[in-house]
């Protein structure tokens, strides 16, 4: 049996709550964490990811961006394991694609894989200079260039991780 949820009156201008969505009493967080987020003090790799998506969204997927996706998914979930649906195999089969594909524009960009990844990463966690330092080795072994793409995954989780040391007290 389908019940309506009651919707309380809000003036045009007026953003959703939280609390609007969810039946929550006392204090509300001023955004939602992640389903088994982990350390959330600092940028997270889901945001560091989403950065990445942003900055060069537009460049179709490659070898060396899939082992990126790959190694910050392992780490954000705190192991060498990778889900068989997650960001890791998303981009993987990405790169699949778009070695059979002729133009640019057909092929499938960072930005199809990685666009709302804080929502898509199972677990996630505070970028640390260890994790930066994994993604970049992953990126560079798997990339026919000798240095990381300039605003890719790599370099933006190696930014997320100085802005995260910086910041500590």
């Amino acid at each position: 049996m389908n019940q309506r949820q009651p919707i309380r009156p809000q003036a045009a201008d007026q953003a959703v709550d939280y609390g609007d969505v969810f039946g929550v009493t006392g204090a509300t967080p001023s955004s939602p964490t992640p389903t088994g987020a982990g350390d959330q003090s600092g940028i997270t790799i889901g945001e560091a990811l989403e950065a990445t998506a942003i900055s060069v969204g537009d460049k179709p997927v490659d070898r060396g961006d899939a082992a990126a996706i790959r190694a910050a998914e392992a780490r954000a979930a705190g192991g060498n394991v990778t889900q068989r649906s997650g960001l890791g195999a998303k981009a993987q089969a990405a790169v699949n694609f778009n070695d059979r594909v002729a133009y640019d524009y057909n092929k499938i960009t960072i930005s199809d894989v990685l666009s709302d990844a804080s929502a898509k990463l199972p677990h996630d966690k505070a970028v640390t200079s260890e994790d930066a330092d994994g993604v970049r080795g992953a990126e560079l072994s798997n990339n026919t260039e000798a240095m990381p793409t300039p605003g890719g995954v790599a370099d933006t989780m190696a930014t997320a991780a100085r802005v995260n040391r910086d910041d500590k007290p």
